[in-house]
């Protein structure tokens, strides 16, 4: 189980990838980060924060 410290906001990981939160967002609903969903709220991991960020950077497709 996690602690509360272990947990991001969208805000806080946008903050962190200097991107938006709707880039958040798009991240997620294309899969390529996981996040969970207690209640109304929709939190990442620390960890897979982290694991996202080291994953190779793929060009979007036109």
């Amino acid at each position: 189980m996690t602690n509360d410290g272990d947990l991001l906001r969208l805000e806080d990981v946008a903050q962190l990838a200097r991107v938006s939160v709707s880039t958040v967002r798009h991240w997620i609903k294309t899969g390529r980060l996981w996040s969970i969903r207690p209640g109304r709220r929709r939190l990442v991991t620390r960890s897979e924060f982290e694991r996202f960020l080291r994953q190779p950077v793929k060009p979007e497709s036109a």
